[in-house]
């Protein structure tokens, strides 16, 4: 009675720590800056066009659900978020996010060349059919936690994520010089092996924070 009586003690405590855990996330969390729910029509966000009260100059946070229902498309395929930036000579697109192979990847472009690319596999397993969300965070040589270098994340998970990431990646930006420039938000999917894409996945419910305060 009293090894029953400790575990449904310790049972209770976890869950209450647990619940006191998500609600001072979800509470931390402010309101996003832009929200669009239904991204088929949407076309470049412009990162300096949206208006904030928040300060971190040199950050910002996009969040989007996708959802996919294809597991049975051989060719390899890429879905993500599109980050343009101007006023860089050695850098002006970023693509990030996922592929249908279970890895997570991202491609440094320079007026249409690639010129880096970084990929790594998903830690967890992926439900196909089921709305997953892509949560990246971007900063630049402006944010005061980090001066003088920047750096682009991206989380993939179900849920609110709390109980882990299916994907995650990052890659250092530093190394490309001032990326403080103007920038724009967009989504993609395409091909990487073959002319056209043969499953579009759903997007929807884009959100952006700007001058957004990460935790790290």
């Amino acid at each position: 009675m009293m090894k029953k009586g400790i575990k449904t003690f310790l049972t209770i405590s976890l869950s209450f720590i647990l619940l006191l855990t998500i609600s001072a996330f979800i509470i931390s969390e402010p309101k996003p800056d832009f929200n669009i729910k239904n991204t088929k029509q949407i076309e470049a966000i412009s990162i300096s066009k949206i208006e904030t009260e928040n300060t971190a100059l040199g950050s910002f946070k996009s969040v989007m659900n996708f959802q996919q229902s294809s597991t049975r498309n051989t060719n390899k395929e890429f879905y993500g978020q599109e980050i343009r930036i101007k006023d860089n000579s050695n850098i002006d697109q970023i693509l990030i996010g996922i592929c249908n192979n279970l890895i997570s990847r991202i491609e440094v472009l320079n007026k249409g060349k690639l010129i880096e690319t970084k990929e790594l596999g998903f830690m967890n397993k992926m439900t196909w059919g089921e709305i997953q969300t892509m949560n990246i965070i971007f900063y630049d040589q402006r944010d005061s936690k980090h001066q003088g270098k920047s750096k682009i994340t991206m989380r993939f998970y179900s849920g609110t994520g709390f109980l882990g990431d299916i994907g995650t990646i990052n890659l250092d930006l530093t190394k490309y010089g001032d990326v403080s420039g103007d920038k724009t938000i967009s989504i993609f999917s395409k091909p990487l092996d073959i002319e056209t894409i043969k499953s579009e996945p759903e997007f929807s419910n884009l959100s952006i924070w700007k001058n957004y305060q990460s935790f790290d």
